[in-house]
């Protein structure tokens, strides 16, 4: 059900007009209706045209300027009421500015009270509408003069409404959101909310999440215009009885939406443009921002000498990219500007080029919009940037476990890596490559967003927990392999070999023969050639069951200092297994 809210100021005939049209008096406070003066947001609905249309009407009273804001934030269509013998007024004037601002393109104007005056009076009235509206949204609205005493106009302002609602189209697809505008108990089911669903579906079951705050909660029942049922979507005015929350859990200004769809944020960039009347967004002032149905005090500092500004709220709110924002001067009581959300969790400094792509993206397709803020983080949490997206995810990237990464942002990581891992290469040219730990806390980044970087890079590549470029190959040079020979020639004369450390070889080439497997490394400081480990463990056979430390010694001419490690290592490797002081030979396993 599309919803149409109403704009005017006061006393022009809004809540008549609804009344006229719907049957149904939208006052719906005791002290509305003995003032004569909508206060608060009332609610009506009738068939138009064979289509079912709600109705927000707002107050017009410059005092309840936010109850009026709070209205026109869901609508699907804008009514804006001038009467004929008021002409435009103040608020007329600020409640166009917001339409405006919130880039309301359906709409239709009402020139109202045309019973109480003469044909030049009207036509005069709708020449000051036509001269006012002109460089808005508004210009392309028609202008019905319509009196709902009289009857005079409403079938006509009926078929305009109707070829309004026609052009819009709710987003049914997608996650639910539905600011809440009123909350209240009823006996025997508990706490309920209203709100126009703005996006998404919602039914009788399902858990939503209310912001801000986190909390969650299960839908028991569904009404909608007095009629319970299981499910609604977007453009229907519902009424939702939630299972568990209280009444301080909802107040006006919360958002009903599903689970992980949309950040809670204190900080927010933004684009802003001025309202009608002002030249440029004043630099001070006692801002509050209005988004949805909530209103919050607001700092604001203009970025580049652009349109572009960082606010700082005074406490969360739920925003995703691409909401729109009324800004208003309580100290000056004007609407000021009107603005969308670039990025819900802003870096502290943010360039030119990041605010013209997300800019940019706005008006296009949603996963081009979360494509932009991909771009723009290079490296974010999947969940935070779906949040900021509103619940879409893009279309590219990488992912690395909670991480996603852009494009551009693997391109450059793999640049830095292949960069330090080629010098890497010239320092130790004997070194399988440089460890993937080593790497990141040389990159300063997570080992996870290293690993899917080298799986993405066609010049890297990963062995054995190191990372070397994909043309690297450690190889020993033929003088290096002549000096192995002749080390190896000394070493295997007997098994009483030295410690590693006065062994005549380089450390490079010595680690780097026994990753090769040249040298086999049985204890911290002691190494075999592989023929030594190989004639070694032919001869365990010889020696007799339960053989000792002093036997093993005795029978291979080794050290105390070398036969214990030895064993050790042979007990690991599975070629002996130790019982008491002796041990035995056995299967390797």
């Amino acid at each position: 059900m599309p919803i149409v809210g109403t704009a005017g100021h006061v006393d022009h005939g809004k809540s008549t007009l609804v009344q006229a049209l719907t049957g149904r008096d939208p006052d719906r406070w005791a002290e509305e209706k003995e003032r004569g003066l909508t206060i608060d947001l009332g609610f009506a609905w009738t068939e138009i045209e064979g289509i079912d249309v709600g109705f927000v009407d707002v107050p017009g009273h410059e005092r309840f300027i936010k109850n009026m804001l709070a209205g026109v934030g869901g609508i699907d269509c804008a009514l804006l009421v001038v009467a004929a013998d008021g002409g435009w007024m103040p608020q007329t004037e600020e409640h166009a500015a917001v339409l405006d601002l919130l880039d309301t393109r359906a709409g239709v104007i009402a020139l109202t009270r045309i019973d109480l005056v003469d044909d030049d009076t009207r036509e005069l009235a709708a020449l000051e509408i036509m001269e006012e509206t002109a460089g808005t949204v508004l210009a392309d609205w028609p202008i019905v003069p319509v009196s709902p005493i009289t009857g005079e106009g409403l079938d006509e302002l009926r078929a305009q409404l109707a070829t309004a609602l026609g052009r819009h189209k709710p987003l049914v697809a997608g996650p639910l959101r539905m600011w809440i505008d009123r909350s209240f108990t009823i006996s025997g089911a508990g706490v309920v909310v209203t709100g126009t669903v703005s996006g998404g579906r919602i039914a009788i079951g399902d858990e939503v999440a209310i912001l801000p705050g986190g909390r969650s909660d299960r839908v028991r029942g569904l009404h909608h215009h007095d009629h319970a049922v299981d499910e609604a979507s977007a453009g229907s005015r519902t009424a939702i009885n939630l299972q568990s929350s209280s009444l301080t859990d909802v107040p006006r200004g919360t958002l009903i939406c599903t689970p992980g769809t949309i950040a809670e944020t204190g900080r927010i960039l933004t684009t802003i443009e001025p309202a009608r009347g002002f030249d440029e967004i004043p630099p001070r002032g006692a801002f509050h921002v209005h988004l949805g149905t909530a209103h919050i005090p607001v700092q604001i500092r203009q970025l580049h000498d652009s349109n572009a500004y960082m606010l700082t709220l005074s406490d969360v709110l739920p925003v995703a990219i691409g909401d729109r924002f009324i800004l208003r001067d309580t100290g000056r009581r004007a609407v000021v500007g009107g603005g969308r959300v670039l990025d819900p969790r802003p870096a502290d400094r943010v360039s030119m080029e990041t605010i013209e792509l997300l800019a940019g993206s706005l008006d296009r397709p949603v996963r081009d919009v979360a494509d932009a803020l991909l771009t723009v983080r290079g490296i974010t949490r999947a969940d935070d940037l779906a949040e900021a997206a509103g619940g879409v995810a893009p279309s590219c990237g990488t992912r690395a476990g909670p991480l996603i990464i852009s494009e551009a942002a693997i391109a450059d990581i793999a640049l830095r890596i292949t960069d330090i891992v080629g010098r890497y290469h010239d320092a130790h040219p004997l070194r399988p490559g440089m460890a993937k730990p080593e790497v990141a806390t040389r990159i300063g980044l997570d080992l996870a967003v290293i690993e899917a970087t080298v799986r993405e890079s066609e010049s890297l590549r990963e062995s054995n927990g190191s990372i070397h470029l994909v043309d690297f190959v450690n190889a020993l040079t033929p003088q290096q392999e002549s000096t192995w020979e002749r080390v190896r020639s000394d070493l295997e004369a007997s098994y009483d070999v030295p410690r590693m450390g006065v062994i005549d070889l380089d450390s490079e080439l010595l680690h780097a023969l026994v990753r090769r497997g040249d040298l086999i490394q049985v204890a911290p400081d002691l190494v075999f050639t592989q023929r030594q480990v190989n004639s070694l463990t032919q001869r365990l056979g010889e020696l007799p069951e339960g053989f000792t430390v002093s036997q093993f010694k005795e029978a291979f001419g080794m050290t105390r200092r070398q036969a214990i490690p030895t064993l050790e290592w042979l007990d690991k490797s599975g070629w002996t297994r130790r019982s008491g002081d002796g041990r035995s030979l056995r299967r390797r396993t």
